[in-house]
């Protein structure tokens, strides 16, 4: 049976082997601190400071030559080159830009515009709010009788499909349970009925495989400020496949998607290609600091990332059921690592209070109603003696059953 010194010579052992340890290098590291938190901002490059200031800098000397004597202009393409590997996309094929709620209402709104004769709009039961929130709005705003039709499983998705089924709509990666769905099994089953296929990977790029082609996804898009690290409230991206780009016109008809856009003509026409997508001016500062990690990201191939990611959130899954398994705490994730996400989900006496008794601990997870603890697991910033110390800490609040001080009673997210 293994106990913590175990672990503990596990860890470092793992951590000595790990042929891009140095990632971790490029990122702050703040002493005594350990990030999990999936839901909100991942990792800070340490040349983020000096692209804000720098950028300052730009604003105070530059002004409007800045749009030509820099690529503010082309970073939503450039970018989107950047991480396209990371998705599994090509050059050219990938946008950075917006966030994730105008990418999917653009992805949603080309699709219908490509299967305007089907009504059906099909998605998970448990998908994240926002995606089910912008479906909900075409079915409310849309002149056509369109309906949502909800599922549970991959099963009953394939099930579901018909020829009314427009598009389907899913999360590649569940935001509760962290359970990963097949984008190549539903994608083929949404081609052979004839259905488009939009897939938000918020809680899997930069983590765990994605794979746009490979999969023959349709649509992609996904927030920046998770895995990626773009920043506080960082640029989302989009992906369409590159055949489909020009059947329709963008759903938000704006001057950066014009075909002849400094010409300022009155009519619109639409680019070539995915730049079509891009509507207004493209955020600058977002895209400064989203550039630091983008380059980063760039520095290495997916597949030793997203190796490093499996070796940490298996190592977490082994650390969490020796230390604290005894102590009441289950594993809710998949442990088949195929059908897991970015992050390892679990339950523990006092759930919620134990998130919030695991920041005094410098521990920083997440809380989702009515019983789940999300640890992130980030391939760019976490080492297995991260993990190790972490996991060490929860297993002391569960013994002591310090989550009980009533201070821990105000649960946030």
């Amino acid at each position: 049976m293994l106990d913590n010194a175990d672990l503990a010579k596990q860890a470092r052992a793992l951590d000595a082997s790990d042929p891009i340890a140095s990632v971790c290098d490029q990122f702050e590291r703040p002493e005594g601190w350990v990030f999990f938190d999936p839901n909100s901002i991942g990792p800070t490059p340490k040349t983020a400071g000096a692209a804000a200031a720098n950028l300052v800098d730009e604003w105070a000397t530059l002004r409007r030559r800045g749009w030509a004597e820099r690529d503010w202009i082309h970073m939503p393409a450039r970018l989107g080159d950047l991480i396209a590997p990371m998705i599994g996309a090509g050059p050219g094929e990938v946008l950075v830009c917006d966030n994730t709620t105008v990418n999917l209402y653009k992805a949603i709104g080309h699709a219908l515009e490509i299967n305007h004769d089907r009504s059906v709009l099909l998605t998970q039961a448990d998908n994240f709010p926002t995606d089910l929130h912008v479906l909900q709005g075409f079915v409310h705003s849309s002149d056509r009788s369109l309906t949502i039709r909800y599922v549970e499983t991959e099963d009953d998705a394939i099930a579901a499909l018909d020829d009314t089924v427009a598009l389907t709509s899913f999360s590649h990666v569940e935001y509760k349970s962290g359970a990963r769905w097949d984008m190549e099994r539903i994608g083929k089953a949404a081609r052979s009925a004839g259905a488009l296929a939009l897939w938000d990977v918020s809680h899997a790029a930069g983590a765990v495989p994605v794979d746009a082609r490979g999969s023959g996804a349709d649509y992609i898009v996904g927030c920046g400020y998770k895995y990626l690290s773009m920043g506080p409230g960082g640029p989302a991206f989009i992906y369409v496949r590159p055949d489909l780009v020009n059947r329709a016109w963008p759903p938000i008809c704006g001057w950066m998607g014009h075909a002849d856009t400094f010409s300022l003509p009155k009519t619109y026409v639409p680019r070539d290609g995915i730049v079509r997508f891009l509507a207004g001016t493209p955020m600058v500062g977002a895209n400064s600091l989203a550039q630091c990690a983008a380059e980063i990201f760039n520095r290495y191939g997916p597949d030793d990332l997203w190796a490093r990611h499996q070796s940490l959130s298996e190592f977490f899954i082994l650390a969490v059921e020796t230390l604290c398994g005894p102590l009441g705490v289950e594993v809710t994730s998949p442990r088949d690592y195929q059908r897991r996400g970015g992050h390892v989900s679990i339950k523990a006496p006092g759930s919620g209070r134990v998130v919030q008794a695991l920041i005094d601990a410098k521990v920083v997870s997440s809380f989702r109603k009515p019983d789940s603890i999300r640890f992130g697991i980030s391939p760019l910033a976490l080492t297995h003696v991260d993990i190790c110390d972490s996991v060490t800490r929860l297993r002391d609040i569960l013994e002591k059953q310090t989550w009980k001080d009533p201070k821990y009673a105000n649960v946030s997210v």
